[in-house]
């Protein structure tokens, strides 16, 4: 390995070099300029700062020429986390080169950051055209010179084509013909957000802002569509898309084709049949399960299973838009948001580690706005390798100013109090002999050895140390490792709280012997928030709080801060009086009453508009009703606060609105509706209730604002508030904290 310096100025470190580049001034092969492509680095620089620069070989002195071809060959660990916060800007010496000269007039060579390119057109070799190329085009419009890539010619190239040919594979990880600016590609890939473009699949977007992502960008994946009829289709807003002066970077490749819609009919809600016998003769029926239910019951599940199978096929077919106009009509929202509000409903991929990084600069300050990163989560969520850094942000852990540098500073401050609360139970034996501190330690203990065991990292090891008395007094040595303890990264599977593994079910009668040591960590952290929070002690149903948080997070000292902050807004669901459960449930029921009246009526008429139903999703969250993977997408976006403190009551009204016409037409009994809506546990279809979620916070928002102006036409003596604090306090992001009582003398756990 290299030996590392520190770069001087006028010194960069090369990242990336590509061989044999040229520029084609003129048709004449004579006047070719060779040269390189790279990516370099100064010190001090972001990954957005990292420098894309053409330099041709004339440029180069004949130690520079022997450094860029070692480079071309060279296979380089760029170490991203070293690259965002290396302040030493020491590299390895013998890839450091003098900076690229950008002498574009006089030298054809030229320079560019990668925070200033806007899109790059990667044109393919093609029968007639031997050379692939690249065009670059800048934020403000302009294209830098064509480079080509003279594959047959290049160092890197040749060897990787040759490894490809080994393996009898011609075309790279993604499927797609490898050529030289391939490798180029899958670089950038790897320092900053790279989206490929819906209009022109040969256009990659650099870093794109969110509007640039809904134009011109992919939505999250979806199964490929088909025409099946003669109507013609076009995308919304093409005119102001035309307008703007980005889209003239696409203007010259960019093309539009005629698409088509298939239009599908909601059999299910308009034609379906009356007569159980009838349906009982239907195949999809099978689908349902053996167990009996009431005929209506039976009727509504049936529908909602053949909607699904309609949904399903008709995916196939319906195009994006036209999904969110259906929405957008099923709530009767056509007149009151417009296109382009509908438009920002769609839904993204979630931010992978690279467009994460680009976020900050090198001392690891938030570089963008922190709106503009909340919506970017609202809308498509985190991957999983980001949560564990990006969590700590979303729950208040580390404030969104702060630089790496003050956060590790804030971590070791978390460290030296968290410790302080630790000994506070387990140095104080007076503590921990009375009755309600160990009525307290039961609780937790019984609680951690029946929660979300179907998860890897919570199965006990498969050899059963002996017990001893360490194991089971309340010390906080945790139990030994076991190999069989599975990495956190294979726990994204659907799982159940309080619903332990058969071979777990004997630790029920020895709560104290918790010998998986993340289920201890558990343990320790929930025992440690008693003494953080004396008045509201330990309440079931945290253990399914916590949990998400550990797994995600994997550190004792920064789940019980990210805990803590998240028991802030959480706190008002444990109080023992119950008020704060009370006050979301009826809010719940006013929004119901105000946005989906017929609903209401119809559930009043069955004596189910208490909405009790929704209670346990209310108390955590919808964690026993999603799969895990989907709890801690729904959860992160909670977090954001974007739209609402509160967006989880709007994603509890999207479950109603979504089951409404099922519900009216085929339930009419409280214990129907009670059964129907526990069964959509495990078939919530998250990204369609995320988008109706956001389309009703927007037609609400729409209406207040026409109220208000009414109201404010009619003047203030005529004018009255019947909306109510409640509903308006769910447009505002400020959290609504609850705290719990000082507990009386006497009173035990929750």
């Amino acid at each position: 390995m290299s030996a590392k310096r520190m770069l001087e100025s006028g010194e960069v470190e090369l990242l990336f070099c590509k061989s044999k580049v040229y520029l084609h001034p003129t048709p004449s092969r004579k006047d070719n300029i060779v040269g390189f492509l790279t990516l370099s680095r100064s010190a001090n620089s972001s990954n957005l700062e990292i420098v894309v620069a053409f330099t041709p070989e004339s440029q180069l002195s004949k130690e520079e020429l022997v450094v860029y071809n070692k480079a071309d060959t060279e296979i380089v660990d760029l170490q991203l986390s070293s690259l965002k916060y290396n302040k030493q800007g020491k590299a390895p010496s013998a890839r450091i080169v003098s900076k690229p000269s950008a002498s574009l007039l006089s030298s054809y060579a030229f320079t560019t950051a990668l925070s200033y390119i806007y899109s790059i057109q990667f044109r393919n070799p093609s029968h007639g055209y031997w050379f692939g190329s690249i065009v670059i085009n800048t934020q403000d419009g302009n294209k830098l010179p064509i480079l080509f890539f003279h594959d047959d010619e290049s160092a890197s190239t040749l060897k990787n084509q040759k490894l490809q040919n080994k393996q009898f594979d011609p075309f790279g990880s993604d499927g797609e013909m490898y050529w030289g600016a391939m490798d180029f590609l899958k670089v950038l890939k790897s320092l900053v957000n790279v989206q490929k473009s819906t209009i022109e699949p040969t256009v990659y977007l650099v870093n794109p802002v969110s509007d640039d992502l809904r134009n011109f960008a992919p939505f999250k994946s979806k199964p490929e569509k088909k025409p099946e009829s003669d109507n013609e289709f076009k995308l919304p807003d093409v005119g102001k898309m035309f307008a703007t002066a980005k889209w003239k970077v696409l203007e010259t490749v960019a093309t539009f084709s005629a698409r088509t819609k298939n239009q599908v009919l909601d059999f299910v809600e308009d034609n379906a049949p009356a007569p159980l016998k009838e349906i009982m003769n239907q195949p999809e029926v099978v689908k349902i399960g053996d167990e009996f239910d009431s005929a209506r019951v039976y009727l509504a599940k049936w529908a909602q299973q053949v909607k699904e199978e309609a949904e399903s096929s008709s995916s196939k077919y319906m195009l994006d838009d036209e999904l969110y106009k259906t929405l957008n009509r099923e709530l009767g929202s056509n007149e009151l948001l417009t296109q382009e509000e509908i438009s920002r409903t769609l839904r993204r991929d979630p931010i992978e580690r690279p467009e994460w990084d680009g976020f900050f600069d090198y001392t690891g300050r938030l570089c963008i706005t922190v709106e503009e990163v909340k919506s970017r989560i609202f809308h498509g969520g985190l991957a999983p390798d980001v949560r564990p850094e990006a969590w700590l942000f979303l729950l208040g852990v580390y404030p969104w100013d702060s630089s790496a540098e003050e956060r590790e500073v804030l971590k070791q401050s978390y460290t030296t109090r968290y410790e302080e609360l630790k000994l506070k139970w387990l140095e104080d034996e007076d503590k921990r002999s009375t009755e309600f501190w160990k009525d307290q330690k039961f609780r937790i203990e019984k609680d951690v050895n029946r929660t979300d065991r179907n998860l890897e990292m919570f199965k006990n090891p498969s050899k059963k140390p002996q017990v001893t008395a360490a194991s089971t007094s309340s010390s906080s040595s945790p139990p030994p490792q076991d190999e069989s303890v599975a990495d956190a990264a294979n726990a994204g599977e659907d799982s159940e709280p309080e619903t332990p593994d058969e071979d777990e079910l004997d630790d029920e009668f020895d709560v104290s012997n918790i010998r998986n040591p993340h289920l201890f960590t558990m343990r320790e952290i929930l025992i440690t928030y008693n003494e953080y929070n004396v008045n509201l002690g330990y309440i079931q149903g945290m253990t399914d709080l916590l949990s998400p948080l550990y797994v995600t997070i994997q550190d004792e000292v920064l789940t019980f801060w990210s805990f803590a902050h998240f028991m802030e807004r959480m706190e008002r669901n444990f109080v023992r009086d119950q008020s704060g459960m009370r006050k979301q449930m009826v809010t719940l029921n006013k929004l119901l009453q105000f946005m989906l009246p017929n609903l209401y009526k119809h559930l009043e008429v069955c004596q189910s508009n208490d909405l009790f139903f929704f209670f346990r999703m209310l108390l955590v969250w919808f964690k026993r009703e999603l799969s895990w993977d989907q709890t801690l997408q729904l959860w992160e976006i909670f977090f954001t606060d974007y739209y609402s403190s509160q967006f989880h009551l709007f994603f509890a009204l999207a479950i109603l609105s979504e089951n409404e016409r099922i519900v009216i037409q085929n339930l009419k009994q409280f214990d129907e509706v009670l059964k129907f809506f526990n069964d959509l546990s495990g078939h919530l279809k998250l990204e369609k209730l995320l988008v109706r979620s956001e389309l009703l916070y927007l037609k609400m928002k729409r209406m207040l604002d026409l109220i208000d102006r009414e109201n404010g036409l009619k003047g203030s003596s005529e004018a009255s508030d019947d909306i109510g604090e409640d509903l308006r306090q769910l447009m505002s992001r400020e959290l609504v904290i609850q705290k719990e009582v000082e507990r009386p003398e006497g009173v035990g756990g929750g």
